[in-house]
This record gives structure tokens, sequence and C-alpha cells, in this order.
């Protein structure tokens, strides 16, 4: 079963980026530039991971990340946040939001393949009979 990753961006260029990027990996992606869409798309679909923006224009991150995983617990350790600066944001956070995978913009192809790798290899290890 391939993996489903909802990528949560406002920038259009690397949303896009990043949906071509992990088809190319081998995920069914979807994307929303707004916590508005995102909210919408995680209601009608399942998916194995999220990449989130810290910085939304209409909304924090951080914020929307909480409600992500009160909505659907299942996802709390599969959102990576995404930030040019993700160290400056965490002081004051809850322990739920530093225990989240970081990816520190710029990043390589190598490194979002390798972090995906291990947010979704639980699920497909289940899907395939493994541990």
């Amino acid at each position: 079963m391939t993996a489903r990753v909802l990528v949560v961006d406002d920038e259009p260029s690397l949303r896009q980026a990043l949906e071509r990027a992990l088809r190319s990996f081998g995920y069914q992606t979807a994307a929303a530039a707004d916590p508005e869409s995102a909210l919408l798309l995680l209601a009608e679909n399942r998916f194995d991971a999220v990449l989130l923006d810290l910085r939304l224009k209409h909304a924090m991150g951080d914020a929307f990340y909480l409600a992500i995983v009160h909505e659907w617990p299942y996802l709390r350790h599969r959102v990576v946040l995404m930030s040019g600066d993700p160290w400056s944001m965490q002081e004051g956070w809850p322990p739920e939001l530093l225990a989240c995978p970081v990816l520190a913009k710029p990043f390589t192809l190598e490194g979002l393949a390798a972090l995906m790798a291990r947010i979704v290899a639980p699920d497909i290890r289940k899907h395939h009979g493994g541990a």
C-alpha cells in the first residue's frame, strides 16, 4: 500500500516542488495552501503523514498542529514541521510539539526522503505484515 502525504504550505512553488518530490519517492500526495483546505482534506481522506509549514499566512503552524492531532490523534508522530528557523520557535512549545520531527529549510531531497521513510515506515511494515 502506498503511503499518502498531505503537504500544507502557503508558498505555491514550494508546495508544488514538495508534491513532485514526494511522488518521485513513491508517495501519493495532496496539498493545501491554508488550514481550512487542509482540514477538509484530512476529514475526507486518511493520510500517513503531514508536511506542515510553521509559518502559514492565516495561522501559526504550531497551533494548527495541535488542532490536527486533537482531531486525528493517529497523526501525533506523523506531522513533520517545516521552517526556515525552527529552533527559535521551540521556546515555550508544549512537549508534543517538541517531539515532532522538524525539517529545516533549506533541505535536500535526500534529507526529505530519509525523514519521510522514517515517518511512514511503521505503517508500511504493518500493511505488509511486518513488525
